[in-house]
């Protein structure tokens, strides 16, 4: 195997793709985006531009949001009071 132009990963927790919920959340939020697009094509017997330029506006974004995933190298907090870790939980004390 070639190691010079291998990349090199911060830590060992990587997981698949397909274990995450933000990958599963986009994907299910895409074809809840565009079932009724299609079902209106399909009510039409026609696929119109439109419907085509809707379709691919939200496959792209869904790609968007995949590749950000996928590079993202920091974790996220949320602000106080809303769900998940805030940003004095990543906040290391000197004392």
């Amino acid at each position: 195997m070639n190691t010079v132009n291998q990349p090199t990963f911060p830590n060992n927790n990587a997981k698949s793709i397909f274990s995450s919920k933000t990958f599963w959340g986009a994907a299910l939020t895409a074809l809840a985006a565009i079932a009724p697009i299609v079902g209106d094509a399909i009510n039409k017997h026609e696929l119109s531009v439109e419907h085509t330029v809707n379709i691919v506006i939200i496959l792209a974004t869904t790609g968007a949001t995949v590749a950000g995933r996928v590079e993202a190298e920091s974790s996220v907090y949320t602000p106080d009071g809303l769900p998940g870790p805030n940003k004095s939980d990543f906040e290391t004390s000197n004392s």
